[in-house]
């Protein structure tokens, strides 16, 4: 694809007093002014009865709120409601607070993704845009490259460290092409997969689609065990989210009104919100699945300005994506982009090996027909036919 333009952003009283004042006759002498004298004390005494009522009600509200929220059913992370609700997969708090989170490359059996688009564009961007909301459908496939020393027959390519290089290819087709099929190099490490777009965080629709989905799908992983609740700095947005980091978030304009303001965004945020269990019926052992939350933000005010969030899951024990759902919010045009990446192949670690299902593509989206299963033929017919020999 060709290359592409930036600008992007990052995101994230009045005071009055009644004084009265006693007379001067009070101040002056022994002659005391008694209203002055009993509306204050009778002030002082009432103030305290009231703050020591309020604390104590306060405490005893706040104990009973407690004991009541201790006893309510704890709502799921949005992930696991979203992995029930949408692929089928009842995930179940697995028995550890670790995991270690690494790739590990598609070194036995290639790996098949669907990427769902459903934007959201009021129509005063379709017309400044000259385009629909885009409403869409791609296959994106990621492979060993044919050309490297082969893994032994049935061996799996251990997890990546943080710094080891592993070189595939990807092969890619969907609308974006006029359904032709693209071949592009790609990269594992433990931590990423890419190449990827800088700044498909804050874009208002897709540009390269294959860069963008590297980039939204797939979290920078921390290479490392990592427990519950613990965050790191996921992969840097760069690029045209910079430039518009330092643009007013109202009109969009820089120059001197604006020299303020920092012009850079901040790298994705990652937590790990839970780890979870999951398999088909019978399996033995349960499949762990870790839950990740990720949080970008241009720095502007949220309801002006640019800002991200993303739900992964990624099956522990075979290092890879088992689903995404990234939202873009593009506040400054009105704009919300909405995308799903899901695993449809049956190699380990996708939807169908544990035992879920691909959700249903939106209505009237493009490159919907002919069907998941087709597409999954497809691209691994197109794989087979590039290897040499």
């Amino acid at each position: 694809m060709s290359g592409r333009s930036a600008s992007a952003r990052q995101g994230l009283g009045s005071r009055g007093s009644s004084h009265v004042r006693p007379s001067a006759r009070s101040r002056r002498g022994p002659i005391v002014d008694t209203a002055w004298s009993g509306s204050w004390s009778g002030s002082w005494s009432g103030s305290w009865s009231g703050l020591w009522s309020g604390l104590w009600s306060g405490a005893w509200s706040g104990l009973l709120a407690g004991l009541l929220a201790g006893c309510a059913p704890e709502s799921p992370p949005q992930a696991v409601a979203w992995a029930d609700a949408a692929l089928n997969l009842p995930l179940e708090p697995a028995d550890t607070a670790v995991a270690d989170l690494r790739w590990r490359p598609p070194s036995t059996c290639p790996q098949v993704y669907r990427i769902t688009v459903d934007d959201d564009y009021p129509a005063n961007a379709e017309k400044a845009f000259g385009v629909p909301a885009e409403r869409s459908v791609s296959t994106l496939s990621l492979d060993r490259d044919p050309y490297a020393k082969a893994e032994a027959d049935g061996e799996a390519s251990p997890r990546l460290a943080a710094d080891q290089l592993w070189k595939g290819r990807l092969l890619f087709f969907g609308p974006k092409t006029q359904d032709r099929e693209l071949e592009r190099e790609l990269f594992f490490s433990g931590t990423q997969v890419g190449l990827a777009s800088p700044d498909a965080a804050c874009f208002e629709r897709t540009w390269d689609p294959i860069e963008d989905a590297l980039a939204l799908g797939w979290p920078t992983l921390p290479g490392r065990l990592v427990a519950i609740g613990e965050r790191w700095s996921g992969g840097r947005v760069e690029s045209r989210c910079n430039r518009s980091a330092c643009a007013d978030p109202l009109t969009g304009n820089g120059g001197p009104d604006a020299h303020h303001l920092s012009c850079v965004t901040m790298p994705w945020r990652e937590t790990l919100e839970g780890i979870y269990e999951v398999g088909a019926q019978g399996q033995d052992p349960r499949q762990r699945v870790a839950a990740i939350a990720s949080y970008w933000s241009d720095g502007h005010p949220p309801e002006h300005g640019i800002w991200s969030e993303r739900q992964a899951l990624v099956s522990v024990d075979d290092g890879r994506l088992l689903a995404a759902e990234i939202t873009i919010h593009h506040n400054r045009y009105k704009i919300t982009r909405n995308l799903r990446i899901e695993a449809v192949d049956a190699c380990p670690g996708g939807v169908a090996a544990l035992g879920g299902a691909p959700s249903e593509p939106p209505e009237g989206a493009a490159g919907a027909d002919p069907g998941t299963e087709a597409d999954v033929a497809r691209a691994l017919a197109a794989l087979g036919a590039r290897k040499p020999g």
